[in-house]
């Protein structure tokens, strides 16, 4: 497959207080990806989340508080860009707006609902990004990324090049 560029912009143009934890660093470890690659960007409860990239949700899980754990809580989207060659997984949400499901489609920039707070962890959103060459998940680190352009709408190309290299942004 050829390289494909896909514009993103910061899930946080407002009220990112910073980072915890990028991919592999931490408890974001193997074997599932939207673990592993997870980047942790801190807001505070009930901060606004935006669609970093256009998308179509593929999995959708509610959040019901009564199943909430210490480390998996909140609403999740799983999503796909439109080519389906690069996904994404957002997870400790609220809020979400009752007109998601599976097969929406998303834009850059539209609300996705608002930053979960549990009482036994610092606020955060957790979203992991995997580059999909040949059906297999490329784990992909933005969080440096993320963090330069947090509180801001700047909008950044991400060139994905197909062959397992990392991505390149402008």
């Amino acid at each position: 497959m050829p390289a494909f560029d896909i514009d993103m912009s910061n899930p946080f143009p407002s009220g990112c207080t910073g980072g915890l934890g990028g991919p592999n660093t931490g408890d974001h470890q193997p074997p599932h990806w939207y673990i592993q690659f997870g980047m942790d960007l801190a807001a505070p409860g009930g901060t606004d989340v935006y669609a970093a990239f256009d998308a179509h949700i593929t999995k959708y899980k509610a959040h019901d508080p009564a199943q909430d754990t210490p480390k998996v809580y909140g609403a999740e989207l799983f999503m796909r860009a439109p080519n389906d060659l690069m996904g994404g997984f957002y997870t400790h949400l609220t809020a979400v707006p009752s007109g998601l499901a599976v097969g929406s489609s998303i834009s850059r920039g539209d609300y996705l609902g608002t930053v979960y707070k549990v009482a036994s962890t610092a606020a955060h959103l957790h979203l992991a990004l995997v580059e999909i060459i040949n059906g297999t998940y490329q784990g992909v680190d933005l969080y440096q990324l993320f963090l330069d352009t947090a509180n801001t709408d700047e909008v950044t190309t991400v060139t994905f090049m197909q062959d397992g290299t990392p991505p390149t942004h402008k």
